[in-house]
């Protein structure tokens, strides 16, 4: 009974020592390091997708032939083509992007500059340069200010937008989240992700023959799931390793979704058809010193070498060749490439 007693008041006084500590902690002991994990860190904010951004369109659902006839049904009012007095100079094969409207209701709207035109029927203008703003036939615009995307910089396969608007919510919230004497040193900003980004690719990735797929590859019809469950399959069986059971488990218990490992072999085939043009024709620029390295792999239970050829300073696979020996010609897989 004494030992009992005496456990009890040593695990008052424990008590009480762990609550000093604790009113000591918050006191003295910054805490900032745990003020964010790895997932809000700003460091980690170049890994993160921003959402899809708001995109403005111009184009009106009604063409110039039904406008005509609602402007003789609702004004009685009739619109001709427009009258001129001297030879017109508006080329035939120009029509108005929004109503479709012909070159005889196109009249020049800044006199003898002529480089906007007036629609007589919907009474928009538009300049017939494709470089002119008033060209435009939709605009992007930031999702969480509305603010419009400006055009920063253009890549070989992406054009990267960008919203500069200083007084956006996502950009203030990002910018909170950075330690101000990270800010006060030289391109400080410039080492997070702050503003929200937005890529517009240029290249086609699904631009392939749907014919030519290997048994057994995805048609990327998706008839019982999306293209975000097959992402999620690329990311826990490429990015993280996993087998394909092990991803099959993880799917159905962290998201609830039921695929077979079968489904998620087809769609790492599918991808991997649809990147291969890509990375082979892609221009990486190589230098002039290159290192090499190989590693065995197994194709329908035979064993296989694969050699890579990478950059010395860029790291990046630039050369790659599949054979069944380590010959003489296997030694050399820069050759194929012209290397």
């Amino acid at each position: 009974m004494d030992i009992i007693l005496y456990l009890l008041h040593y695990i008052k006084y424990q008590n009480k020592i762990i609550g000093q500590l604790l009113n000591f902690i918050c006191r003295y002991i910054s805490l900032k390091q745990w003020a964010f994990d790895d997932s809000h860190s700003p460091k980690y904010q170049k890994f993160k997708i921003d959402e899809l951004p708001k995109i403005i369109s111009f184009k009106q659902d009604c063409e110039w032939t039904d406008l005509i006839s609602y402007y003789k049904q609702r004004y009685n009012k009739t619109i001709k083509p427009v009258f001129r007095r001297g030879e017109c100079d508006i080329p035939e094969d120009c029509n108005f992007y929004l109503c479709n409207a012909p070159f005889q209701y196109l009249i020049w709207n800044d006199g003898k500059k002529k480089s906007q035109l007036l629609c007589k029927i919907c009474q928009n203008r538009f300049a017939p340069s494709d470089k002119s703003r008033f060209s435009k036939t939709s605009v992007l615009r930031c999702p969480h200010c509305s603010h419009t995307l400006v055009r920063k910089k253009d890549r070989k396969h992406f054009i990267i937008h960008k919203c500069v608007n200083p007084k956006c919510p996502y950009y203030i919230h990002n910018l909170k989240k950075v330690d101000k004497e990270h800010l006060k040193e030289e391109y400080g900003k410039n080492k997070y992700k702050l503003h929200y980004i937005y890529r517009e690719f240029t290249i086609d990735f699904f631009k392939i023959d749907l014919n030519s797929l290997p048994k057994n590859a995805s048609s990327l019809k998706f008839n019982k799931f999306d293209s975000h469950i097959m992402s999620l399959c690329l990311t826990l069986h490429v990015n993280l390793g996993l087998s394909l059971r092990k991803t099959k488990q993880a799917l159905k218990d962290l998201y609830n979704i039921n695929i077979s490992h079968q489904t998620i072999a087809n769609y790492c085939k599918t991808a991997a058809i649809c990147v291969k043009p890509f990375v082979d024709n892609y221009d990486y620029g190589v230098d002039k010193t290159f290192t090499a390295d190989e590693t065995y792999i197994k194709i329908r239970g035979i064993k296989s070498y694969i050699w890579f050829i990478m950059d010395a300073a860029k790291r990046s696979i630039i050369g790659y060749q599949v054979s069944n020996n380590r010959g003489c010609w296997s030694l050399h897989p820069c050759n194929a490439y012209g290397i």
